[in-house]
């Protein structure tokens, strides 16, 4: 199923750009000469993405749209897209599980072993889940902090993976210390076990909330 991939132009691109455009433009007026003709830089070029070197478990940049094989893509960005091209989503992102291969190989060659517990859920078993969380903790709000409505939860739009729960919070802590290469962060104070691609490969985690309810709003 092909994911539906958004890329936007940067900030700084744009007005340096825009300033580039209004400098010729007044060069021309004042001086009547005319700009040579230029190859032009188009958004695509000043992206970059990490690529993932399996023999040797190190992460090389590139300019490419994909990593050559057998490199791994793990993308240039933080994953937030929720629809594939139909508009549905059925399974975990392609990067995102692109870039949980690469950890895992990673940590492999260290000694831990990394492995996920529960990754895309549909919208019917997340609603089971946060049902069960409701009699567990006995209100909505409390269950929330842990397991969050179906409409809210990562997992139903494959952005997210729960690692190595419950039995292993010493693989996942290797996780939440080496993750931010991969772009994998854990969000959550109270879930030592989750983790999402909310940065681009290389650039550092986020502070973590407290807790579940933060996605709330």
């Amino acid at each position: 199923m092909q994911w539906v991939v958004k890329k936007h132009l940067p900030l700084t691109f744009v007005a340096l750009a825009f300033t580039a455009v209004i400098v010729g433009a007044f060069a021309i007026l004042s001086t009547g000469s005319q700009i040579p003709d230029t190859k032009p830089i188009h958004a695509e070029e000043a992206l970059s993405i990490s690529c993932f070197e399996t023999s040797t478990a190190t992460i090389q940049i590139s300019r490419a749209v994909e990593c050559p094989p057998p490199l791994i893509t793990l993308g240039g960005s933080a994953l937030s897209e929720s629809a594939t091209a139909n508009g549905e989503v059925d399974e975990l992102h392609p990067l995102l599980a692109a870039r949980f291969e690469a950890a895992q190989i990673a940590a492999a060659s260290e000694g831990v072993n990394l492995y996920i517990t529960s990754g895309f859920r549909t919208q019917e078993r997340q609603e089971v889940l946060f049902a069960n969380a409701i009699k567990k903790y006995g209100n909505e709000t409390e269950a929330a902090k842990w397991v969050l409505p179906a409409h809210f939860s990562h997992h139903p739009q494959g952005l997210a993976i729960d690692v190595n729960y419950p039995k292993d919070p010493a693989g996942a802590k290797w996780l939440e210390d080496n993750g931010a290469r991969f772009g994998l962060c854990r969000v959550y104070a109270n879930e030592w076990w989750h983790f999402e691609g909310v940065i681009a490969p290389g650039q550092s985690c986020p502070a973590m909330a407290e807790n579940a309810l933060v996605d709330l709003g």
